[in-house]
């Protein structure tokens, strides 16, 4: 008997609506066992690439800044301009992003993002074979890696991708056998020291509960048991060092959605959003047209994903994590298709192709991302110039690379929206578009020198209106200086 023959013959395995619908691949068992690796491995190295998130930097900052006072939350150590108390609620990624700095400088950096998405892409496969067959696990992985697609650059928000599938799949599980998954509690507290959405994991809990509530699936003592994971989850977030304030930490950063790209609704314009789009809408056909009734568990789950997907997005990769392996539990009810075991081949090759792919990212991180791809490089001799604590008026963009690599200056808006009150992010914003009342900015923040991108509305208006002086022009900034600096 061949392998593929022992493979179509394991009834135990079967995922299809009953045995006689079972059919043959046609694809070779080892093809179809090196398919997710090869996913994992070409993604990976798509990642290969300079630093060109602009709130990388100013995670880097903070766990430098951490490293050195092990202090989590207190004054803003970087800008005059912010008013609201700063929390390092995502420094377990940001101690590493800056140990990755210091041991390897900005490569090992730069390598961290091929690595993140490496984790997100396993525990994806990880999931999913657990509900569904090797080529519905390969489809499956790739519509969710390009749903996550608009969302994979070097920022803590990766671990909420990987850990959001996680937490989905823990409870797809509890829903067969009944049993609590009490390690979801630990995870939550990393999670929560890594970043914000943390509390995605414990909705996730409590829309389960109510699907097994109302499937029938979990009644009475084991259904109160079963809601002490959540409920234990939200403790541990409440534990970190940050404290019980990271609680509400979710609900500030909802004021700040109009004045950041990222917050903004999706649009069919969004590869993401359409990739992430194609998956919910294969599972809501498969449920048209099954005969049987469709688990609560499922539907909920469903349809949370789609309400983090039509949020912002930035949330659309949340979303694609979450809906993810129910579309992959979905067909394979449908296909026929048995659901080969996880032999040690298949993990081995999965394993080995994600190594050897991080393995080849290493060996070029050196030559592609040992230069920030972000921020006015070719000014830095001029900034660095600048007498120490010189209040600037720069770029939302330019703020987070001017905290990181210029501490002698301070930048009056930077990507830690939530640092600065609402009426200073609105300032800036009259201000960069050089609206009328712009120039009360320059009062507001007392800055005598200015940092934004030559095509800025703005720049012109500096030195039109306000007579400020060209002090050196980039490719892409210009460095201005007030009327009342001596030339």
């Amino acid at each position: 008997m061949t392998s593929d023959t022992r493979d179509r013959a394991a009834p135990a395995e079967q995922t299809g609506p009953t045995p006689g619908a079972v059919r043959a691949s046609g694809l070779p068992l080892m093809l179809r066992q090196v398919l997710p690796g090869l996913v994992v491995f070409f993604t990976v190295l798509r990642m290969v690439q300079p630093v060109g998130d602009p709130d990388t930097f100013w995670h880097l900052a903070a766990g430098d800044h951490l490293r050195e006072t092990w202090s989590f939350s207190g004054a803003d150590p970087w800008s005059t301009m912010s008013t609201q108390p700063w929390r390092l609620h995502e420094w377990l990624p940001e101690l590493l992003m800056s140990w990755a700095q210091q041991v390897f400088g900005l490569a090992g950096v730069s390598w961290l993002l091929p690595f993140g998405v490496a984790v997100i892409a396993l525990c994806l496969w990880a999931v999913l074979r657990r509900e569904a067959p090797l080529l519905v696990t390969t489809i499956v992985l790739v519509v969710a890696l390009v749903g996550m697609s608009g969302s994979l650059s070097l920022r803590p928000h990766l671990v909420s991708f990987a850990l959001a599938t996680v937490t989905t799949g823990a409870w797809l599980a509890t829903r067969r056998d009944g049993r609590a998954r009490w390690w979801l509690v630990p995870l939550t507290w990393v999670w929560a020291c890594s970043h914000g959405m943390w509390f995605v994991g414990v909705a996730i809990g409590i829309v389960s509960l109510v699907g097994l509530f109302l499937d029938g699936a979990a009644r009475g003592r084991a259904w109160l048991r079963l809601a002490l994971v959540p409920l234990g989850s939200l403790a541990a977030a409440a534990v970190t060092p940050v404290g019980p304030e990271l609680l509400t930490a979710p609900f500030a950063v909802r004021e700040y959605a109009q004045f950041v790209t990222e917050w903004r609704s999706p649009a069919l314009t969004d590869v993401a959003f359409v990739a992430f789009l194609v998956s919910a809408a294969v599972v809501l056909l498969i449920w048209s047209r099954e005969r049987r009734r469709t688990p609560w568990t499922e539907i909920l789950l469903v349809g949370l994903a789609v309400g983090f997907a039509l949020l912002y997005v930035r949330t659309i990769a949340v979303g694609a994590a979450i809906v993810a392996p129910v579309t992959a539990l979905s067909l394979a009810r449908v296909v026929g298709l048995p659901r080969e075991p996880v032999a040690r081949r298949e993990v081995v090759l999965t394993l080995g192709l994600t190594a050897s792919a991080l393995a080849v990212a290493g060996f070029l991180a050196p030559s592609r991302g040992a230069l920030p791809e972000w921020g006015p490089n070719d000014l830095d001799r001029q900034i660095a110039a600048l007498p120490s604590g010189t209040v600037l008026c720069n770029d939302y963009g330019s703020g987070g690379w001017l905290i990181w690599k210029h501490p002698n200056v301070r930048p009056a808006i930077d990507g830690r929206t939530e640092v600065y009150a609402v009426s200073h992010v609105e300032a800036y914003m009259t201000f960069q578009s050089a609206a009328p009342g712009w120039d009360a900015y320059l009062e507001r923040t007392g800055c005598r020198w200015a940092l934004v991108p030559s095509d800025l509305p703005v720049a012109e208006a500096l030195v039109r209106q306000a007579h400020w002086t060209v002090a050196a022009r980039g490719a892409t900034y210009s460095l201005l200086r007030s009327p009342s600096v001596p030339g």
